[in-house]
């Protein structure tokens, strides 16, 4: 089994976008932790994929854990849905992971503890920890779950990225239906228009019939951190 772990720990900062509450320091220890923890459980193989400015020096990460870990570095334009750059690096990464192996994606500076276990039923498609999820609202946690392989995982992950933009422009009624023929006329592309990738994983993965694990607790935990909020949580 494959961990695949994405990150971002020196933020572009630009105008428009909202600054972290978290030092560059703090987010180096963070991302450390989840690594050498992810270790003592036993993977093998962990992939960091990171989004910082490009004159970020990975030095200390490298230091952290010497073996066993490869870092991909990606220079991506800066959506204010997070989500959308998240998909597109997982999906970058997928060439570089055989057909054949079990995938565990966790969220740079969250980490494993006890209670946690590699053991996945390969009879499934994902193992994940869900909210409400078979209400119209429900909602995956996209900070760890299991992926069975990357042919499924690509799969899912090129569906839920159209549905971030897709779903917005449903026809629910008239003023909808009006709305979308004026779209067609007068195209414009507008990044602040999509959906969490939380509420659109569950979406994709109820639609099109995945065979999903449903846990309520995954064994991790870690700091949600934003430009107003800076809190520890446990899933």
């Amino acid at each position: 089994m494959i961990a695949i772990v994405t990150s971002c720990i020196h933020p572009i900062q630009k105008d428009g976008l909202p600054k972290s509450s978290v030092s560059v320091a703090d987010r180096e220890m963070q991302t450390i932790k989840s690594l050498t923890e992810l270790r003592k459980f036993g993977f093998k193989k962990i992939i960091l994929i990171d989004n910082s400015i490009s004159t970020y020096d990975y030095a200390k990460i490298r230091c952290s854990i010497s073996d066993h870990l490869q870092i991909i570095s990606f220079r991506q334009y800066q959506f204010k849905n997070k989500g959308i750059n998240e998909l597109l690096m997982l999906l970058a990464v997928l060439e570089e992971i055989p057909d054949d192996e079990s995938i565990f994606k966790i969220s740079g500076r969250y980490y494993p503890v006890t209670g946690f276990s590699t053991a996945f039923n390969l009879s499934h498609d994902f193992k994940i920890k869900t909210y409400n999820y078979h209400h119209k609202i429900g909602s995956i946690s996209t900070r760890a779950y299991f992926v069975k392989n990357k042919i499924i995982y690509k799969a899912f992950l090129l569906k839920v990225l159209n549905e971030l933009f897709t779903y917005p422009h449903r026809i629910v009624g008239i003023r909808s239906f009006f709305s979308k023929i004026s779209a067609i006329l007068k195209p414009d592309f507008n990044p602040k228009l999509n959906i969490s990738i939380e509420f659109a994983g569950a979406r994709i993965l109820k639609k099109d019939g995945y065979k999903v694990e449903l846990v309520e607790r995954m064994g991790i935990e870690g700091i949600i951190a934003g430009a107003n909020k800076y809190e520890f949580i446990q899933e």
